[in-house]
């Protein structure tokens, strides 16, 4: 058994890749168990670590951070990814209230940590403080940034690790509470609020729709489609046309004739106005009447082929070529109608109308291939690695500061991420990631990240905890959770009368905590706590690395 022993304790690459295995595989399983409904998720990673550190596992120095600054660069540039394509839809979707909230909640941490240091003992230990706001919020990549500008700096970025520590649990339960003292204090009812919130949105909804106008204008009567006053501005799509008995898919060079009828797709702001222009409602859609010729099909086609990425759906004369209409896009969640100028992206889903033969024919063009899908495209993933640290290695002169600042290796991956999943095509290179890839490579880099920072705070962290400040540390950094959370629930509900349930994904979101989102969707069947979390993640996530390393910076100044 002599080779097993010396695999755990004789330094080679077996000893190192072993070591960081175990970690997170035993973090992983923790992670899994259940109490109360709550779970350390990937930071049973970081505490399992810990201990091992604690017992005498070590992993060569420069081999523990290389692996850990991997690991975070993973993780930050699959969360760019994730949350790129809707960063400003989900802004202008849902209004500028609750990131307003988020913000707010951030910010007020910062204040909370900076008063810290300026009124206790905390100046003499900045990376701990920095760590400790890192963790009382259970943001990573924060911990990832900080970690990242201590280390330029020389200074020993283990403390960060345990300053992440000891704030976590409370970081988890403090959110938690927070929920739980705005639902008693302002007599909240979460069945109530879902309720309000279904109402609330059925009144205010604007979804795309779809009707069947008579044309009863006689000045349209032998013009094209296409020549329809403000049809094309409007985005509005003709995606059928009835004339006697037959209903066809038209194109805009088919011509309108007396007693037409058409079938229009769009926002509810544009078919008003179309029906001004067309002629009135039908009570019956023509999509609900018989017809003589070949049947009229509705089917959603996925975007995959590279060769029509970046065209207009008008260049691709669908229409004219086969006698096909694309009524809806949808693209990361986001509705849009089929307008003509409308450029394709890779996983567009495309709803078309047209005959069977006809779609078939479009589908071939489009992909249509969920296998392609599936299949990661791993040299657009290193480039924008590449491209992130880059980015993140440029000194940023900014007036006041004495050195120049830094996205890191947290920053820059997370930002050029971001714009890359927006653009989705740089010439023949697609940055599309999908879901089950990017999910597997954030576990991963999430995990990998974790594991090394508890191994190497795990060296320091009892000794602090039992015999140094960590019950106080734990005090302070349960403030940091606690008085910004408590602050921005109060204006939430008081100033913006924000929905309970929704003010619920806010704080969720804002301290990017998945056990306080499953913990606020666990009290009411609604919607209402996802989205209100999707709204803020991606300018909080971002907020949240950036902060976490300018404070490092500026506190490392001060001190």
């Amino acid at each position: 058994m002599t080779w097993l022993i010396d695999l755990f304790t004789k330094p080679s690459v077996g000893q190192q890749v072993v070591a960081i295995a175990l970690t997170a595989a035993i973090g992983l399983m923790l992670g899994k168990i259940k109490v109360k409904g709550i779970s350390l998720g990937g930071a049973g990673a970081l505490f399992v670590g810990i201990l091992f550190g604690h017992l005498g596992l070590r992993v060569e120095h420069d081999v523990l951070h290389f692996v850990q600054e991997f690991g975070l660069i993973l993780f930050v540039y699959t969360i760019g990814m994730q949350v790129g394509p809707g960063f400003m839809d989900s802004i202008r979707r849902h209004g500028l209230v609750l990131n307003v909230l988020s913000t707010g909640v951030v910010l007020l941490g910062i204040v909370v940590t900076l008063c810290l240091y300026f009124f206790t003992d905390m100046h003499n230990n900045v990376p701990v403080l920095v760590g400790m706001l890192c963790g009382a919020v259970t943001n990573t990549p924060s911990l990832g940034a900080a970690n990242s500008a201590f280390a330029a700096a020389g200074v020993d970025a283990s403390l960060t690790g345990i300053g992440y520590a000891v704030a976590y649990p409370f970081g988890v339960i403090g959110i938690i509470l927070v929920m739980i003292l705005a639902r008693v204090v302002f007599r909240q009812n979460p069945a109530q609020a879902a309720k309000d919130y279904a109402a609330d949105i059925a009144a205010n909804t604007r979804e795309i729709e779809s009707c069947s106008l008579m044309v009863e204008n006689r000045n349209l009567y032998g013009i094209q489609l296409k020549e329809i006053p403000d049809l094309v501005s409007s985005g509005v799509v003709i995606t059928r046309l009835m004339r006697g008995n037959d209903i066809f898919t038209p194109n805009g060079k088919t011509v309108i004739e007396e007693g037409d009828k058409v079938h229009i797709v769009g926002m509810p702001d544009a078919v008003a106005m179309m029906e001004k222009i067309i002629g009135k409602r039908l009570e019956t859609p023509i999509t609900k009447l018989a017809s003589d010729g070949a049947p009229i099909q509705v089917k959603t086609i996925l975007v995959t082929n590279k060769k029509v990425l970046g065209r207009t759906i008008g260049s691709l004369a669908l229409a004219e070529r086969y006698g096909v209409n694309v009524s809806r896009v949808v693209r990361s969640g986001f509705k849009f109608t089929g307008r003509l100028d409308l450029r394709i992206k890779f996983a567009d889903k495309l709803r078309l109308v047209g005959t069977a033969e006809g779609i078939e024919a479009a589908a071939k063009e489009l992909g249509n291939s969920l296998t392609a899908l599936d299949h990661p495209e791993i040299l657009p993933a290193f480039l924008g690695i590449f491209l992130g640290v880059v980015a993140g290695s440029i000194p940023i002169a900014i007036p006041g500061m004495p050195t120049p600042l830094k996205l890191g290796l947290a920053g820059g991956p997370l930002i050029v991420a971001i714009l890359l999943s927006r653009k989705r095509k740089i010439g023949p290179l697609n940055f599309f990631m999908a879901n089950s890839a990017n999910l597997m490579l954030r576990e991963f880099g999430l995990t990998l990240f974790l594991s090394c920072v508890g191994l190497n705070a795990g060296i320091k962290f009892f000794d602090v905890l039992l015999n140094g400040d960590g019950l106080h540390y734990m005090a302070l950094a349960a403030l940091i959770t606690f008085l910004p959370l408590a602050i921005m629930a109060a204006v939430g509900h008081l100033v913006f009368k924000v929905n309970y349930l929704s003010l619920c994904g806010v704080l969720a979101g804002a301290t990017t905590d998945p056990p306080a989102l499953a913990f606020a969707n666990g009290q009411a069947d609604s919607e209402a706590v996802n989205i209100g979390y999707a709204s803020v993640y991606p300018l909080t996530m971002l907020l949240r690395i950036l902060s976490g390393q300018v404070l490092a910076i500026v506190l490392l100044q001060l001190a």
